[in-house]
């Protein structure tokens, strides 16, 4: 007894003294988190998350297992039956405790801070909190990655044109740069709010050095990098969902056919509270293929998606964030829990590598998988998974660089084969040869730069050139030959000075070019009266006074709306935080996005940003002095007061820069603004 005491003693005396667990916040607000262990450093990063973004970390749990209408109301209602349909608190509550104890240890530290910082701060408690649960972080992975998925079987059953979003990506070999160090640009185009707005973070624990961009309520990288690699992903992938129509019986609904016999479906009712409404009850059917979506015309149709009984996503970043070469990144990739994607990869050995990623069934050879299915044979049935080895694949290309801006392998680089053949379709899942106006402009900068710098990396990253504008120029000086007529109520002097000013424009969509605003007026007014763009060189005289029409039209809409034709492309598009806003370069140029991308609404007379570059990062890997660089379009807190709730979208986003991140240790003195000290 008397040693049991003696143990619990110093048992008690060690956990009251507890482990320094270092927060340093530099001059953007980012937290550096120092720790002995990874499970400390989780719990520094559940104290920072939670001091940046609080609400942020409970609406992710909430949207995550279908219980946002509890604080939103019937709008929500039927996103909320969206994750009850996945299943997510189902699966994650009952498979998380088969995770790894090492992810589990994880997960569980970083609620902890989470819950100090609580404690510290009883007056930041959010309306709608509620709670927190480990098994809750590996459901906000499931409500990311199931938007890839279930967009696919939403497409095949008809519900809705598939949505994309966009990203871009490249990685350079250490030859064709001038350092001799590999370079990797991770650049996201995601919605700048909700679950998509990620948390910036540093972490040096447990002999990691972490860099990169958490989904928030979440301690797990989405994309960045270590001391040794780095990663990127963007929408593009295999076809990894299908959807099966089941033969319902008439007599009664919840039996289909299956070869000679009839199968009974499950069903459960399902709740959604709704916050001042009646809740909704509704039942939650499933075959033997997966949930049913939708009931038409006396058939159910079944969601097939590998996605739905996994848990290991989890696992996946944990091994992919401390991964020390291309082989261990790849055992982690190999789980296949990531949703379709485009991977791509670098580190400091100078490798590159790119990955069609996705879990991808082995489809049964006669049916056309591309639509509904036949669900009531055995024939119809997937044959397995795809292992990774089956994936298409390239590393260390003999290009020395790669690119993907959603495009197929077969666009990867200039000159670079693909084997179409070597295949099943579905695995690259795309059509051949198709390129993106980012695409192509990625390989032409790329492939300008035998001996790339790093200026001129973040110049590629940054770019705000409008692909193909030359030739729309080239028509415009033609007319200006002759006599430009007064057309659409402008004045003919006032067409003829657009004109000359388009005509002169260098073709970078920046703020303060008046050119760019005029092109995207023009192509704009083209799409909308219906004018294609056709052949520039030249167009028939039909098609050419069509062009020029459009163009007046353009300029006529500026002068109604601004007042004047020479605006500024900075006043019409502009980044927005709380009450303030300011000018942003790039975008949609109204004929395909900038490589700097951004997707704005058009609110009266401004188009303001509310999608595209989100999480920039660009990564140097030289071996033991990775350097990376970031930009965000808003800042690292949600703290109206704070001075970092719009620095970034002021002094970076809105000047087209990216921030040092003061990767190594060492960087960071002479950068800190703050430090905290908690104790585990």
């Amino acid at each position: 007894m008397r040693v049991v005491l003696l143990l619990a003693v110093l048992f008690t005396a060690g956990c009251s003294e507890g482990r320094d667990v270092t927060i340093r916040r530099d001059t953007w607000g980012v937290p550096h988190v120092f720790a002995e262990t990874l499970p400390d450093g989780a719990y520094g990063l559940g104290y920072a998350q939670a001091e940046d973004r609080l609400a942020q970390i409970y609406a992710n749990y909430r949207l995550a297992i279908g219980r946002t209408a509890e604080i939103d109301g019937p709008s929500a209602v039927e996103a909320d039956w969206e994750q009850r349909l996945a299943g997510n608190e189902e699966v994650c509550r009952r498979r998380y405790p088969e995770l790894p104890a090492a992810v589990r240890a994880y997960c569980e530290a970083y609620q902890d801070g989470v819950r100090a910082y609580l404690a510290e701060h009883p007056e930041a408690h959010p309306a709608n909190e509620l709670a927190m649960e480990p098994w809750m972080i590996a459901a906000v992975g499931r409500l990311l990655i199931f938007n890839w998925p279930l967009g696919a079987a939403r497409h095949k059953l008809g519900l809705r044109e598939q949505v994309h979003l966009f990203s871009n990506q490249w990685a350079v070999r250490p030859e064709r740069t001038a350092d001799g160090a590999a370079i990797l640009l991770i650049d996201p185009h995601v919605p700048w709010d909700g679950p998509f707005r990620c948390h910036e973070f540093r972490l040096h624990a447990g002999g990691q050095d972490l860099s990169g961009f958490a989904p928030l309520g979440t301690p797990f990288i989405a994309l960045g990098h270590n001391a040794r690699l780095g990663w990127a992903c963007t929408t593009g992938g295999p076809d990894t969902t299908d959807v099966y129509v089941e033969q319902v019986d008439p007599a009664n609904p919840r039996r289909y056919r299956y070869d000679d016999g009839w199968r009974e479906m499950t069903a459960a009712p399902v709740t959604i509270k709704v916050n001042g409404a009646a809740p909704v009850v509704r039942d939650l059917e499933r075959s033997h293929h997966g949930p049913i979506a939708l009931r038409e015309n006396g058939k159910a149709y079944a969601v097939a998606c590998p996605y739905l009984d996994q848990i290991d996503l989890m696992t996946q970043l944990y091994g992919m964030m401390t991964a020390r070469n291309l082989d261990e990144f790849n055992t982690a990739v190999a789980l296949c829990q990531l949703m379709e994607q485009n991977i791509m990869y670098a580190d400091v050995d100078g490798h590159i590598e790119y990955i069609r990623n996705g879990r991808v069934p082995i489809r049964p050879p006669g049916f056309d998988f591309t639509k509904p299915v036949p669900g009531n044979t055995s024939r119809s049935e997937w044959l397995g998974i795809h292992p990774f080895k089956d994936l298409v694949r390239f590393v260390d290309p003999p290009t020395g660089y790669m690119q993907n801006c959603n495009v197929g392998p077969d666009v990867l680089a200039k000159g670079l084969a693909f084997d179409y053949d070597a295949y099943p379709p579905y695995l690259y899942n795309c059509g051949r040869l198709q390129h993106t106006s980012r695409s192509r402009r990625a390989i032409e900068l790329l492939e300008a730069h035998p001996k790339l710098t790093i200026e001129e990396a973040t110049a590629i990253a940054l770019d705000t050139h409008a692909e193909g504008c030359e030739a729309w120029q080239a028509l415009l000086r033609d007319a200006l030959k002759g006599q430009v007529p007064s057309a659409r109520g402008v004045d003919a002097a006032v067409l003829r000075k657009a004109a000359e000013t388009l005509v002169a424009w260098d073709g970078r969509m920046d703020a303060d070019r008046v050119g760019a605003t005029l092109y995207r007026a023009w192509r704009m007014s083209a799409a909308d009266e219906k004018v294609a763009p056709g052949d520039l060189t030249p167009p028939n005289p039909e098609h050419r006074d069509a062009l020029l029409g459009a163009f007046a039209a353009g300029v006529a809409w500026l002068v109604q709306h601004r007042g004047r034709a020479d605006v500024p492309y900075g006043e019409m598009l502009r980044v927005r935080r709380g009450p303030h806003d300011w000018p942003v370069s790039g975008g949609d140029s109204g004929g395909g996005s900038t490589l700097r991308a951004v997707s704005g609404t058009l609110e009266g007379n401004t188009w303001f940003g509310h999608a595209g570059q989100n999480w920039t990062q660009l990564v140097q890997f030289k071996p033991g002095a990775v350097r990376s660089w970031s930009a965000t379009p808003y800042g690292e807190s949600d703290d109206p007061h704070s001075p970092h709730y719009a620095d970034q979208a002021e002094r970076l986003f809105s000047a087209g820069r990216l921030k040092d991140t003061w990767f190594q240790p060492a960087e960071l003195e002479g950068h800190v603004e703050g430090t905290t000290v908690l104790k585990r």
